[in-house]
């Protein structure tokens, strides 16, 4: 087994000190260390996109963990996501465990055996869930772990944009859409892209300013 490094990236601006803190907290308290932890403060307000891009340039590690800074990360939550990416026979780019919700109600929902609404928890990742992301909107939270070659060879994140058919697509859908296209371009299954770990790994708070479950 090739032992895989990993960096924690936080992307925050001011006024969230506090929040910010509990998750850098949550992020050094990993049963799995991380190899690196980058705090990229958004001073200027260019956008959670150019934020993730900006700390993504400083990334030295094969495994990218994101975290917002109003989330925390249970300490299981690193040993428990790499070793998905370390011994997968299924060689995932990206994999994503299930949050503990707090302070809200689960916003997410995806499209399974032509059923919607449906729970994405504890479902693997299919095409009918690639086809969801593409076509009906993400649900996939930002916190999940990447391979930092497969967000790099896309170009990073972009910011979010106006369909033709009038629905907004956020940063976060279309850097997943980017990654599913990228796959496939190279000969990798798409379902074997994107890889689900049914363990609460992480805490997802309520944030009233959040985009989370747009679109859905």
């Amino acid at each position: 087994m090739t032992r895989l490094t990993v960096a924690v990236i936080i992307p925050t601006i001011p006024g969230r000190e506090r929040s910010l803190e509990q998750a850098r907290l949550s992020a050094l308290r990993q049963e799995r260390k991380a190899d690196q932890l980058i705090v990229e403060r958004d001073s200027e307000r260019t956008g959670a996109w150019a934020a993730r891009n900006r700390a993504l340039a400083r990334v030295k590690c094969d495994v990218v963990a994101f975290l917002d800074d109003d989330d925390t990360l249970n300490p299981s939550h690193l040993k428990i996501c790499m070793r998905v990416l370390e011994q997968s026979p299924f060689k995932p780019d990206l994999v994503y465990p299930r949050p503990v919700f707090l302070g809200m109600q689960d916003p997410t929902a995806v499209t399974h055996q032509s059923v919607f609404p449906t729970s994405p928890w504890g479902l693997r990742f299919t095409q009918e869930h690639a086809e969801h992301i593409r076509q009906i909107g993400s649900f996939i939270p930002m916190t999940h772990l990447v391979r930092t070659e497969a967000v790099r060879a896309i170009g990073g994140f972009k910011p979010g944009y106006v369909l033709p058919s009038g629905r907004y697509r956020g940063e976060d859908e279309d850097y997943l859409i980017r990654l599913l296209d990228a796959a496939e371009a190279r000969g990798h299954r798409v379902q074997d892209t994107f890889e689900h770990v049914d363990r609460r790994t992480w805490y997802w708070r309520a944030n009233p300013k959040s985009t989370a479950g747009r679109g859905l």
